[in-house]
């Protein structure tokens, strides 16, 4: 019987889970990688961020001393030309400022305080009250830093008395031989740190990550049903000691897989075994077709001649499939065996059947069940459906009666009760009987094989024996499902009048 539909959503769920799981994380391998390049990456940046700020630091160093030096020389000069008076001093400063190139001393500028008489340099027209503020101002702060007119300057003071000079320059071309100066020296480490990262990568491409792969691998390959696939050859302490507790898990699951194959057949065999063994019927021919969709079934039939001359032919559909409802199966095997050794009317057999299976089973199992009593004295054909699919009678002459559900599926009431359906057969005619995993057969596009095209296979085989009909039923059974796998058990039973 099918697989419930809350059973297959689980699946799909799960399946969902592996697929997002798997999309969510990295490999080990890769994180290892970004990791370590991430960390030299990081640290050559690091370093040129460090290197640029200490090189600047240096050049600004350089920088105020050469002003301040300049001030020094400045100041002299000016006490010598004090008594010149205030506009020899003016040319002066401006002399000076003047031979300072703008490319070499970018924002050169001299300003000059004689007590309250202030003189600055008119060479670059830098000179303003904002300018002799900001430059007192800087001059009065530990890193002589100041800014005017948006652009940073550094200023090298001299002051004695009375007199104090002022010697600035923008820091612009300071920053900028600082970062040429720094971008040097990063070429050179970056080139010394991307062949360390080749280095590096390739011995973690050596060592970790193409022996990390090599283990999923056969981890993957184990997950796929290779049971017992090996692996060696891992150099590390680490992998070779994960190599070996996978080798020892594949190895085991193997022997449990080679052990459970062994129990499976024998289950097989068992089962099988159960089945009747002859198709011969007195009145009638028989063929049938019976495929687990596991190693063995939750499909179940069985034929039996009666004292009486008169034959049954009992066939049920458990729920679900493989071992458990192979169990179920076989119980009711032995219900219907004691049922018949007690009964001879098909009501009493199936209600006997029910009383027992559902005294005894799990609250959860049921069965479909259709049981058929046919004496050929008589040539009375009767059938009891139990929730099962209806079994489609064809006279001879082409005429189609279905022998549906006439109650409740066996397992889920004791005290439950059914109708007989009575026919008068006929030389030619035909019952075809049938499990759920005929019509429920699914081909590539999701569709079901269905009762139509079981019903027009029994037409259109109707001029062949049963056995060669039941063989082209199945052929088309095949060929519809295609390379799906099948997904519940297929039992197909044919009988000619």
């Amino acid at each position: 019987m099918s697989q419930k539909l809350t059973d297959s959503s689980d699946s799909q769920d799960d399946s969902e889970s592996e697929i997002s799981f798997g999309k969510s994380h990295w490999s080990i391998g890769k994180q290892l990688l970004l990791a370590v390049n991430g960390v030299c990456i990081g640290l050559v940046l690091v370093f040129h961020v460090y290197d640029y700020q200490k090189e600047l630091k240096r050049r600004l160093d350089d920088k105020r001393i050469a002003l301040h030096d300049e001030a020094v020389t400045t100041q002299e000069a000016v006490r010598e030309l004090q008594h010149h008076g205030r506009d020899a001093l003016q040319k002066y400063i401006d002399r000076v400022c003047a031979r300072m190139e703008e490319g070499r001393s970018p924002g050169h500028h001299i300003a000059v305080r004689i007590g309250d008489d202030v003189l600055q340099a008119r060479a670059h027209e830098r000179q303003s009250h904002a300018m002799l503020e900001a430059l007192e101002q800087a001059a009065g702060t530990s890193n002589r830093l100041g800014h005017v007119m948006d652009r940073d300057f550094v200023v090298g003071t001299s002051q004695d008395f009375d007199l104090s000079v002022y010697v600035s320059e923008y820091v612009d071309s300071v920053q900028h031989q600082a970062a040429r100066d720094s971008l040097r020296r990063f070429g050179g480490s970056a080139t010394l740190g991307l062949l360390a990262a080749v280095i590096v990568n390739f011995v973690l491409l050596r060592i970790v990550v193409r022996p990390l792969e090599r283990l999923v691998s056969v981890v993957e390959q184990i997950g796929e049903g290779h049971f017992g696939k090996q692996a060696n050859g891992f150099r590390s302490l680490e992998l070779s000691y994960l190599s070996a507790a996978i080798n020892r898990m594949s190895q085991s699951l193997a022997d449990s897989d080679r052990n459970r194959r062994t129990q499976m057949a024998k289950a097989r065999r068992i089962q099988q075994n159960l089945l009747p063994r002859s198709t011969a019927l007195t009145g009638a021919t028989f063929a049938v077709f019976h495929k687990p969709a596991e190693d063995v079934a939750g499909d179940f039939y069985d034929v039996h001649t009666l004292p009486d001359g008169s034959w049954l032919a009992f066939m049920a559909d458990v729920t679900g499939h493989g071992i458990p409802a192979a169990m179920t199966a076989t119980l009711l095997k032995a219900y219907f065996a004691e049922a018949w050794r007690l009964h001879t009317d098909p009501l009493e057999i199936i209600r006997h059947v029910n009383g027992q299976f559902t005294e005894l089973s799990l609250a959860e199992d049921f069965a479909t069940a259709i049981l058929v009593r046919y004496s050929p004295n008589s040539r009375i054909l009767q059938v009891v459906n139990a929730g099962h699919d209806a079994s489609l009678y064809r006279s001879k002459y082409g005429q189609i009666q279905e022998c549906s559900s006439s109650g409740l599926l066996l397992g889920i009431d004791s005290s439950a009760d059914w109708s007989i359906t009575e026919l008068e057969t006929a030389p030619g005619d035909r019952l075809l009987m049938f499990t759920d995993g005929v019509t429920e057969t699914f081909n590539a596009d999701h569709t079901m094989f269905g009762r139509d095209r079981i019903l027009g296979l029994l037409n259109e085989t109707a001029g062949e024996v049963p056995t060669d009909a039941l063989e082209s039923i199945r052929r088309e059974i095949a060929a519809f499902r295609g390379d799906g796998p099948q997904l519940d058990d297929v039992t197909v039973l044919l009988f000619e009048f």
